[in-house]
């Protein structure tokens, strides 16, 4: 089955990749130069003058609550002071600091007149045209300021003074245009890699040059000819079923200026060269959905970083799918956030909603005809995306807060922002997360250990981060060793058996410098119980195995196994009692940092279960959690 299991996942990387090189050698050829002679009047860019009409005319429920939080939004940018542009160069901060001022000041002044807005979106686009760099030493700073300084030129351009127009687009030629076609392809750079920075750079220097188009015709058709060509490298990444790699963080990044690409050209073009067909990406709007638990809180895997922002690009996808079940959540958090604003409280407590520097470009999207009139949920229970990362994610309701949440990843470690985490899972239950992933590292607490933050290889120092590394994920460790890099978990579906649903995930490539095959299996069962079967064979070495369980709980030791308890609830963990005693069981109180590259993760458990199978020899490990509500409600049956 591992070899199996490995050639096909070869084979699948291999055969998207030859697709997005075959999408990438096609899709230069769909815009000619007859369509760049005829480009359109401006404003051009996502929001034509016939669609700011169609906005002004909405008035549904979500275009006003989207209207009033705009125009929240705006009096506090109105208000808010200069942005300090260190030596005169933008930084990732400054550059969506500015780009979110420029968005949502230059949309209010077009639906409402008001010219406030139009004096101070100005200013901060002459003061970002005035830098003498955008930040080409950390090209994100570039594609994000790119985006800011042509959405500004393009929505605005009939305001501008002549002076004001050259001076925009001559920091967008010297800026972003040029810098970007220097930076040579085929390198597995930003240019043509398959992470979130393909989408941002490419995408992002691709509107300030169709911005300025009929100034610098040559070098915009340069521009965006290349990142036609490079984005569908992006693409695959999502192949697939549209489950990220990079986690739910750099998808919401990523994804959002992949949808921002698309839109860019149908806007000019009137075509998007089929960027959005590369295979899974429409499908990945499942995914942001399916991230989401029953406590409303991501599944926080790699670098994952806590925004807790609406996600625009939702009515995007619901629009391009015709599913408004795709917007629950999203629509959800609007009138969250609106509620906030009205009342100066949360409308559900735990969980409060950031306002995302690209939420006007929401109002842009939204359609009213989305707004669905009853629940229609359409998602499964059950979700098994395959391709560059298999997962699998179980649930026993999608609108109980107390419902049974599991999900299990697959992939590896050796991935943008991976973590070593392969055959790790996270549990929720009775409004509890009750196993944990931490999500990313501060970069800088990394960085100032002097650890080679980017680098994946096998004996990087990268993994001796907690959050980062083996020990601060739910994994089984052979010997305390690290998971092998350049292996991978392949996680399938299991067949549904009287209402139990699950995933197996084949990790033995993961361990076979120790293990002849590796296997975990985890089952949501009808009465709300998760089950998680671990199962392996030693090779010609005797090995300790140790699985890890990191919750915020308290753990107490029982008869039978362990008895977590928080906010009022409970988890019980039932060991098999066939192996309970032959294991030993450690609660290792993690809480304080131990490395200087490391938080503190306040509260925080490290539950260790061993045991040692001797060379050539099978061993497993049988753990069943029953959430507390789910016993009290079998008891009084």
């Amino acid at each position: 089955m591992t070899i199996r299991l490995l050639v096909l996942s070869l084979f699948t990387l291999s055969f998207f990749r030859s697709i997005a090189q075959e999408a990438s050698s096609n899709q230069t050829l769909c815009i000619n130069a007859e369509n760049w002679s005829k480009l359109p009047a401006h404003p051009r860019l996502f929001a034509s003058e016939a669609r700011i009409s169609a906005i002004k005319e909405q008035r549904d429920e979500i275009s006003i609550k989207l209207m009033e939080i705009l125009r929240h939004d705006v009096e506090n940018k109105l208000n808010a002071t200069s942005i300090v542009y260190p030596e005169g160069i933008s930084t990732m901060g400054t550059s969506r600091n500015v780009q979110g001022r420029i968005l949502a000041l230059a949309l209010y002044y077009r639906l409402t007149g008001d010219k406030r807005c139009l004096e101070k979106a100005r200013i901060e686009l002459l003061q970002l045209s005035g830098l003498k760099n955008w930040g080409t030493a950390h090209f994100l700073d570039v594609g994000e300021a790119a985006l800011a300084a042509g959405i500004g030129y393009d929505w605005l351009y009939h305001q501008l003074t002549t002076e004001e127009r050259l001076k925009v687009a001559a920091a967008i030629k010297n800026n972003a245009i040029i810098p970007a076609l220097e930076a040579k392809e085929g390198e597995g750079s930003w240019i043509d890699g398959n992470f979130n920075w393909n989408p941002v750079c490419n995408g992002g220097v691709m509107v300030g040059a169709l911005a300025i188009a009929e100034t610098e015709p040559e070098l915009a058709r340069r521009v965006t000819d290349r990142a036609i060509k490079n984005i569908p490298y992006a693409g695959e990444a999502y192949a697939l079923d549209g489950a990220f790699p990079e986690g739910p963080s750099y998808w919401a990044y990523g994804t959002s200026f992949y949808v921002i690409a698309v839109e860019a050209l149908r806007t000019v073009f009137g075509t998007s060269c089929n960027l959005e067909r590369m295979p899974g990406f429409l499908k990945t709007a499942d995914y942001n959905n399916q991230m989401v638990g029953a406590t409303g809180e991501d599944y926080n895997y790699s670098d994952y970083h806590t925004e807790l922002q609406n996600e625009p690009i939702m009515p995007w996808f619901a629009r391009e799918l015709k599913r408004p079940d795709l917007l629950e959540d999203e629509l959800t958090d609007i009138r969250r956030y609106h509620e906030a604003l009205l009342t100066g409280k949360n409308a559900k407590p735990g969980k409060k909603v950031a306002l995302g520097r690209l939420t006007p470009l929401e109002m842009v999207w939204w359609n009213p005809s989305l707004l669905p009139t009853t629940a229609t949920t359409k998602a499964p229970l059950h979700w098994s995306p395959k391709g560059h990362l298999s997962m699998g994610v179980m649930r026993s309701s999608w609108r109980d807060p107390q419902a049974t949440y599991v999900a299990i990843k697959g992939g590896t470690p050796n991935n943008s922002h991976g973590h070593m985490d392969a055959g790790s899972f996270i549990m929720e239950a009775d409004g509890v997360r009750w196993a944990l992933d931490l999500g990313t590292e501060s970069y800088n607490k990394m960085r100032a250990a002097k650890l080679d933050l980017w680098n994946y290889s096998q004996n990087s120092s990268r993994w001796t981060t907690f959050r980062v590394g083996p020990e601060g994920h739910n994994i089984l460790r052979f010997n305390s060793e690290l998971q092998r890099i350049d292996g991978k978990a392949a996680v399938e579906a299991l067949p549904d058996v009287e209402g139990v649903i699950g995933n197996k995930a084949d990790m033995s490539s993961l361990y076979s410098n120790f293990a002849k095959y590796v296997y975990r299996t985890v089952l949501l069962h009808p009465d709300r119980s998760v089950s998680i079967q671990d199962e392996w064979a030693t090779n010609d070495k005797a090995s300790e195995i140790a699985f890890q369980w990191l919750t915020k709980a308290k753990v107490s030791k029982t008869p039978y196994g362990l008895l977590l308890e928080q906010n009022g609830q409970s988890l019980q963990l039932k060991i098999d009692a066939r192996i309970l005693k032959k294991v030993t069981i450690e609660v290792e109180d993690v809480s304080v940092s131990k490395r200087i590259q490391d938080s503190d993760n306040p509260g925080l458990s490290r539950i260790i279960i061993k045991t040692r199978t001797p060379a050539n020899s099978g061993g497993q490990l049988l753990i069943r959690a029953y959430p507390g509500s789910a016993l009290s409600k079998s008891n009084r049956q």
